[in-house]
């Protein structure tokens, strides 16, 4: 399986330096919609990770792409600029989503 990943050049020099072949600069959220829904149309492809930044202006698009589907998996991660704050921790979501259960950390 291979992996994909789509954020901005910073991240995407990362993971080139990390081995990572299959990376996509992306500056606008209408060039981010298009190149997630390429992805995952590949059969080769078991995970995406993707910048929350881009991840947040397309969310919508993210969600109803992904319904239903337990391949490839979507992983949002921070930019260079850290975490963005979120009520919903995204993983947790896909936990949820995947297994039926919900995950809960602490006392």
């Amino acid at each position: 399986m291979k992996i994909s990943v789509v954020g901005d050049l910073t991240t995407i020099t990362g993971f080139r330096l990390a081995g990572v072949k299959d990376t996509y600069e992306i500056d606008e959220p209408g060039r981010a919609v298009s190149t997630l829904k390429e992805l995952l149309k590949d059969e080769n492809i078991g995970l995406i990770i993707i910048s929350e930044k881009i991840a947040d202006e397309i969310r919508e698009d993210i969600e109803m792409l992904t319904e239903g589907r337990f391949t490839p998996i979507v992983v949002e991660i921070p930019d260079k600029r850290g975490p963005i704050e979120k009520k919903v921790d995204p993983i947790k979501e896909l936990v949820k989503k995947a297994v039926g259960v919900e995950i809960k950390l602490g006392g």
